[in-house]
């Protein structure tokens, strides 16, 4: 029975050195993109696309079983399993910040002035690939850039500091 007590110390060391307890941190990615949604449908959709993850987490928590020295090493530290992307703050339709275990989740929503959303979001690199397919199923588009001419020959818009047309080749005159 003395050697119980030893076993359990490990058990918890080794739950604290996998990150179970702490957030992992360090690898935080930043990205924007622009969409025609306007703020609050941009916002409607960031919240549902967190309710979608939260209820996969659950369920895949429900099927997989804990093994039991894991599950004793939770308990003796006081704590239930940390849930997956859990709300800390929102200032709809501006700001939605969530917590997880892999480290805080924000999404920032700036609203442009001739319609549409630029969607800033910040999030550990372990999730990226949740981010990446939310992104994907919104509708989105890269905003022009302000050209103030185009080429005279093949009528494609350059920029001004363009001395020659890139997609034909002409000599651009200045207007």
């Amino acid at each position: 029975m003395t050697w119980l007590l030893p076993v359990l110390v490990c058990v918890m060391c080794m739950g604290q050195s996998r990150g179970e307890s702490a957030p992992q941190g360090g690898n935080t990615e930043t990205e924007s993109w622009y969409t025609p949604q306007g703020i609050d449908e941009a916002y409607a959709a960031i919240v549902a696309e967190a309710a979608e993850w939260r209820k996969k987490e659950e369920e895949k928590a429900s099927t997989a079983s804990e093994p039991i020295m894991a599950k004793l090493s939770r308990m003796l530290r006081g704590g239930r399993a940390q849930a997956r992307f859990e709300v800390k703050e929102e200032m709809a339709p501006r700001l939605y910040r969530m917590a997880d275990r892999t480290g805080p989740v924000y999404f920032e929503l700036t609203e442009v002035e001739d319609g549409g959303t630029v969607v800033k979001a910040t999030y550990d690199s372990s999730i990226k690939a949740r981010i990446t397919r939310f992104k994907a199923e919104q509708p989105l588009k890269i905003p022009a850039i302000p050209v103030s001419k185009r080429c005279q020959v093949c009528g494609k818009p350059v920029l001004p500091e363009f001395v020659v047309c890139p997609y034909c080749g002409e000599k651009l005159h200045e207007e």
